[in-house]
């Protein structure tokens, strides 16, 4: 275990950047959990000092490894009821424009570029199936030949991103 740290340290120095371990993954891991979580209890939870902790969470988060914090809120609790994926075909727009075009919508939470016969797929979150049909109108102005998925029934939407905590042991312990 000092081995690691000590690695840690001289990759520190180096300043390599692409260098995570177990302290890295329990970091990521524990804050996937509880975002409000506050430095001093990261710390006492993955066994390193408060300002070790906070050293590590600074660099995850200037290296975009930690791109942000959020609540997760219940879309059907705050009246967007319905979920819906649209594929979404190279329209008039080139494609960053369409790209664009499409992120700008308040509606569309993901937006994917994507190989197959259609160009974007998007998930999209609206009050009713008439805000969705004004939705879909809006998006056919500028890419005609959507296809819409509506959402029955979701049996997995897991906002966590699972990383093997076997990708960061080592023998060298």
């Amino acid at each position: 275990m000092h081995r690691k740290l000590f690695n840690y340290i001289i990759d520190l120095a180096n300043d390599k950047g692409d260098t995570m371990d177990i302290y890295d993954y329990n970091i990521l891991n524990e804050l996937q959990n509880n975002g409000k979580l506050s430095i001093a209890e990261l710390g006492r939870m993955i066994g390193l000092s408060t300002t070790a902790t906070k050293e590590r969470v600074k660099k995850l988060e200037n290296e975009g490894v930690i791109k942000g914090y959020s609540a997760i809120i219940d879309a059907s609790k705050v009246g967007m009821d319905l979920t819906a994926f649209i594929t979404v075909p190279v329209g008039n727009l080139e494609i960053k424009e369409m790209a664009d075009k499409l992120s700008a919508m308040k509606e569309i939470v993901e937006c994917h570029k994507v190989t197959g016969n259609t160009c974007f797929l998007i998930k999209v979150r609206a009050r009713s199936s008439s805000h969705l049909e004004h939705l879909i109108d809006e998006i056919n102005n500028f890419a005609k030949n959507t296809y819409t998925y509506l959402v029955l029934s979701t049996a997995k939407e897991e906002p966590k991103i699972i990383i093997d905590e076997n990708e960061f042991t080592s023998d060298e312990a």
